[in-house]
């Protein structure tokens, strides 16, 4: 009889301890969520006003240009002094 309400007991004790223990711990990893989303929210919105986006947008197609590559010993054409 000892057995049958004693090891109830003893399981909801050690679940409370569990509890009483671990709420901090979880308290804690919730204010850091909670803190890092929100910074995480306003650093990352591009919408919010007086931001302007990391990478320009483009309305329309972008061009690359290729540079030759010229050597610094001769002088440049069309200079004038000749």
């Amino acid at each position: 009889m000892g057995l049958l309400i004693g090891l109830p007991l003893k399981i909801f004790r050690f679940f409370f301890v569990i509890l009483r223990l671990a709420w901090p711990l979880l308290l804690i990893l919730l204010v850091f969520y909670v803190l890092r989303r929100r910074r995480q929210g306003t650093y990352h919105s591009n919408k919010s006003p007086g931001r302007t986006p990391k990478e320009p947008t483009f309305d329309g197609p972008v061009y690359t240009v290729d540079y030759e590559e010229v050597d610094e010993d001769t002088p440049p054409k069309g200079d004038g002094d000749s």
